[in-house]
Order: structure tokens, then C-alpha cells, then sequence
């Protein structure tokens, strides 16, 4: 932090209403020069909405906001990047069949190639930002990805850097490097707003924490002040958390599933997955780990009936089948296997339905096993559903979209887990979700073991051992390695594993 220079970004008593919502109620936050903000908070704290009023996506209903000491008013986010303030998104916002150079080009005002390879090359060396220039995008890791991100925002010459759930889709190693990156920003003086849920990483690289809470800044310190995660879990909340999950012994008992050299080819011929193999019983948790990328997505897919499958074959419950016709529309299929993508928003839900209708999505058939729709029961059931997991809805005939990422995630666990499944795929459960809702669904995945097999797909290593039974690393489309989630030897490598480094001696 620099003394004496006002603060990069200062934020006086900023709100924002939608409708009914007050989602930002006189909120001051102040971001220095030279320094790592965490900014923590459950979902629908309001974080999202604030960070949006300062990247100018949205304008505040009250409030001001001041860059170096400025009052600025930006009416969208041009302006507000002209000014100096860059976000990384969570989803980046790449164009994949384009090279790195072409990609940072067109968030260049005045393109010029060579000049701008000239300084990327700088940039490259004083962050650390290495990544091929001529590469495409869609061969690149999450991590180069994000160095690219990373890139755009500072060849605009961002002084304010906004980075949204940086490290979801990272290895322990690119972990590591996006730290590394962090501290040297952190010592060019340029200010970092560091949005999380993962408390390690907090106390790790924050310099300065403030903590929202329905709205609300509730807290505002340096780590050092705070001594526990237990107590910033707490002020997050309003309640005491338990961080740590307790996993009670189920016997496994009838194999559910068994596939063998399961693979399938993606559009430009390439294999996404390939000689796929596990088995599965009741009563387990199997996990698929891997960084986005490795083909995780495409195999949950596949295997929830959704995508088909080139190659292979699916022993289903005591009935081999050709993986080629493995699918849905399968009534069998359809019936016992439930599935909770990792984009809850376009594929899990319908934004602009209610929550009976996105409830009634893959429940028809229980709702209506005649020819006629029951509107009483499916609203019966829906409302059931939200007050058995905790759903936070004004109505049930509200639109989904106007739920926060953890209670929508919770609808769709809701409504897969009452099909009674025998599988059960769950992709990225907890992907940028609060510590309330993350406790809350693993303890619904826990019990879930007890009447299925579960089927997790996690990129989160905290999540992977404290739920799995056994662990299968997917890297490049295939498993290189499967153990069980005792074997200490194999955890201690898991990181290494996820990025491709196959050691094995």
C-alpha cells in the first residue's frame, strides 16, 4: 500500500435496488494502490452487484464512485475500463479459435502487432504472464487462459484489477502461479479486488478483507486482526460454520454401474474422452477430478444420457448395453439416473420459468403419469422442496433467474434427488457457491450414498477428499490414474496429477 496517495478505488454509500431487492445498501469500500482486497461474502450478498456498479455494467441508484481521488460516473463498461478498472470474470471471455496475440488485439484500442508483441513481451516479463502468443485459445489450459485474461486487462494499462473466483477452475500449481502474479501486481501498485469463498487462500495473499452480508458491509480488517477461518466463516454467515465435514462409513453393496473403454471424438475429430473404465457400487462416492478441460464436462454429460458416446460399454444395474445407444430417451434412463450439470443457469434451469416449471423440468412423469398436468401437485411438490432445502423464494411462482447461484443450486439437487435415483451425477456441486450452501449440499450427497450411487465430478480438491470414496484424475480425455481416497501416497500427488505430471514411483 502507498501512503499518502488517496485510494485507487473509493465506493460512498453505494445502493441498488431491483424491484424489491435491495441488493447494495450504502456500501463504503475503499481499494489502495498496492494492495490485495479480499471481498467475501455469501451468495446474494451483493458482491457481484457491486463489483457490476464499479466495471459500469450497472449505474447505482445512490452513491459515488472515485478512482484516484475522481468522481467518475460510468454509464457502461468502456468507461469504466477507460479509467483504469478491468474485471476477470469467472467465465473468461475468450474467443477460442483465435490465436493469444489475436485475442489481446481486439482489447486493444489501436492494434498495431508488432508494437503490441513488443509489449506483451514486457508485460510477459515482469508478471510472468508466459503463454504462447501464437497458440489458439482452445489449446490452452485454464491456467494460460487466464494469464491471457490477465493480459487484455493490462495492455489497456489497468490500474484496478477485479479478479471473480480466480482459482475454481485452477491446479494447485496454477494456484501457486496466479499467487505469484498477484504479489507482483500487488508490487507494480496496482490494486487487486480478490473475490472468494476459499478462506486458505484469503489469509494466504489479502491485505485487506471486507465482508458483505445481505447487502450490507458487515466487516472491514486486515488478516492479522481475525485469527480463525471459523471466525470470518462466522461474520460471513451470521452463524457458527463447521469447515470441516464429518463422513459416517455406508457399506457398498450392488454394482450400479460398470463401463468399459468408454470414448467419443468432438467436433473437430478429436478424442474428448477415450478407454474410460470404473465400476460403481451403492453406498459410494465415486470423483472424478481434473481442471476444466480434460473432458470432465463431456463424460458427466455423456453419462447422464445427454451426449452420446462413440465407443464402449455400460453395464446399467445388472444389464450390459452398447454405449452407442446409451441415452435419456431411454424411459429406463431417464427414470434412474439424475443429473446436476455444472452451468445450473442454461443447462439445469430455465431462467425466465418459475420454480414450479424448472422443477417439472425431469419430474413429469411423477407429477402426471397420466395424460394431464397436475399444476396443484407440481406447486405442492415445489414448495415442499424449498422448504426441505432451505430455498430463500418470495414465491414458488417467481422466475428462476432471480435466485442467487446457491439457492437455484439447491432447486436443482431438490428436484434430481426426489426422482428417487439409482445414479446420481453431480458436476462442480458447489462451483462458486457461499460456505452455507457448499456445507449444506455436501451434506446432501452424503446422505444421497445411502439409496444411489454417486458420481461426482469436482475440479475442487477440498471437496473431491473430504466427500469421495475413490478418486479417478482425468487429464487430456482419460483417467491416468484411480485410487482410493485413503491412500496417502496417491492424495499427496493429486495436484501434480491433475497437471498431467504422471508420477508414479
Amino acid at each position: 500500500m502507498i501512503e499518502g496517495r488517496p485510494p485507487a478505488v473509493r465506493l460512498e454509500a453505494i445502493s441498488k435496488r431491483f424491484g424489491e431487492v435491495l441488493a447494495n445498501d450504502g456500501i463504503d469500500l475503499a481499494v489502495r494502490h498496492g494492495s490485495i482486497h479480499a471481498l467475501l461474502g455469501e451468495n446474494g450478498a451483493g458482491k457481484s452487484t457491486l463489483m457490476s456498479v464499479l466495471s459500469g455494467r450497472y449505474r447505482p441508484d445512490r452513491g459515488k464512485i472515485f478512482i484516484d481521488g475522481r468522481e467518475m460516473r460510468f454509464r457502461r463498461p468502456a468507461d469504466a475500463l477507460a479509467a483504469g478498472v478491468g474485471i476477470v470474470h469467472q467465465r473468461f471471455m475468450l474467443v477460442e479459435p483465435l490465436t493469444v496475440l489475436e485475442n489481446i488485439m481486439l482489447a486493444d484500442r489501436k492494434p498495431d502487432r508488432h508494437a503490441l508483441a513488443r509489449k506483451i513481451a514486457k508485460l510477459r516479463e515482469t508478471y510472468g504472464l508466459s503463454v504462447d502468443l501464437k497458440k489458439r485459445v482452445r489449446d490452452l489450459s485454464m491456467g494460460e487462459r487466464q494469464r491471457v485474461e490477465i493480459a487484455k486487462l493490462l495492455v489497456r494499462e489497468a490500474k484496478v484489477l477485479v479478479f471473480d473466483e480466480p482459482t475454481a477452475i485452477l491446479t494447485p500449481n496454477e494456484i501457486d502461479g496466479f499467487f505469484g502474479i498477484l504479489r507482483e501486481l500487488k508490487r507494480q501498485a496496482r490494486a487487486v479486488v480478490f473475490i472468494t469463498h476459499k478462506l486458505d487462500e484469503v489469509l494466504a495473499v489479502a491485505d485487506e478483507i471486507s465482508i458483505l452480508r445481505k447487502g450490507r458491509l458487515r466487516a472491514a480488517f486486515k488478516p492479522g486482526e481475525i485469527r480463525t477461518k471459523r471466525e470470518i466463516a462466522r461474520l460471513m454467515v451470521g452463524r457458527e460454520v463447521v469447515l470441516e465435514i464429518d463422513k459416517d462409513p455406508v457399506p457398498a453393496s450392488d454394482a450400479i454401474l460398470a463401463v468399459r473403454n468408454l470414448g467419443k471424438r468432438g467436433w473437430h475429430g478429436r478424442p474428448v474422452f477415450r478407454d474410460v473404465t470404473f465400476e460403481l457400487k451403492k453406498g459410494e462416492i465415486f470423483a472424478v477430478a481434473g481442471v476444466a478441460g480434460n473432458g470432465q464436462t463431456e463424460l458427466a454429460s455423456a453419462l447422464a444420457g445427454i451426449a452420446g458416446i462413440d465407443s464402449g460399454t455400460i453395464r446399467f444395474e445388472g444389464k450390459d448395453r452398447d454405449a452407442r445407444q446409451w441415452s435419456n430417451r431411454d424411459p429406463d434412463i431417464r427414470k434412474k439416473v439424475a443429473y446436476v450439470p455444472e452451468d445450473r443457469h442454461r443447462i439445469g434451469s430455465v431462467p425466465g420459468m418459475n420454480l414450479v416449471e424448472n422443477f417439472s423440468l425431469t419430474t413429469l412423469s411423477e407429477i402426471h403419469p397420466g395424460a394431464l398436468v397436475s399444476p396443484s401437485k407440481a406447486m405442492e411438490r415445489t414448495r415442499r422442496a424449498v422448504e426441505e432445502y432451505g430455498i430463500a423464494a418470495d414465491d414458488v411462482r417467481q422466475p428462476a433467474a432471480q435466485l442467487s447461484g446457491g439457492n437455484l443450486q439447491r432447486l436443482i439437487l431438490a428436484r434430481e434427488l426426489s426422482r428417487k435415483p439409482s445414479l446420481f451425477i453431480a458436476e462442480q456441486p458447489t462451483q462458486g457457491l457461499d460456505i452455507r450452501s457448499t456445507e449444506e449440499i455436501w451434506h446432501a450427497i452424503l446422505r444421497q450414498r445411502r439409496h444411489s450411487a454417486v458420481l461426482l465430478f469436482s475440479g475442487d480438491l477440498k471437496e473431491t477428499l473430504s466427500l469421495a470414496d475413490r478418486i479417478a484424475v482425468m487429464y487430456r480425455g482419460r483417467f491416468i490414474e484411480v485410487f482410493d481416497s485413503t491412500d496417502t501416497e496417491a492424495v499427496g500427488r493429486i495436484g501434480l496429477l491433475m497437471a498431467g505430471v504422471e508420477n508414479r514411483t
